[in-house]
């Protein structure tokens, strides 16, 4: 093979690489967000997939799927009684 062939063989299989992580990521997205439309907590779907619940956090909004729990913290302004 020249190294012309060579190049062209290396590009050619790094942009076969390229395409199956995306693919797959794609994939692994799509599962994650079929999980938590279907009930599944984000720390029971990043337990069993080995990724980070932040991980699992942005899969989610990147797939509109609305807050994965309710917030801890209030503001004072919103705990305060109003004297309306």
């Amino acid at each position: 093979m020249t190294e012309e062939e060579v190049v062209t063989r290396l590009q050619q299989a790094a942009a076969a690489k390229k395409k199956a992580e995306e693919d797959a990521a794609e994939t692994f997205a799509a599962a994650v967000a079929d999980a938590l439309r279907a009930g599944l907590k984000p720390k029971t779907v990043a337990a069993a997939t080995g990724y980070s619940y932040e991980t699992i956090r942005r899969i989610a909004r990147a797939h509109d799927i609305g807050r994965l729990r309710e917030p801890t913290v209030t503001s004072r302004k919103k705990a305060l009684p109003t004297d309306d």
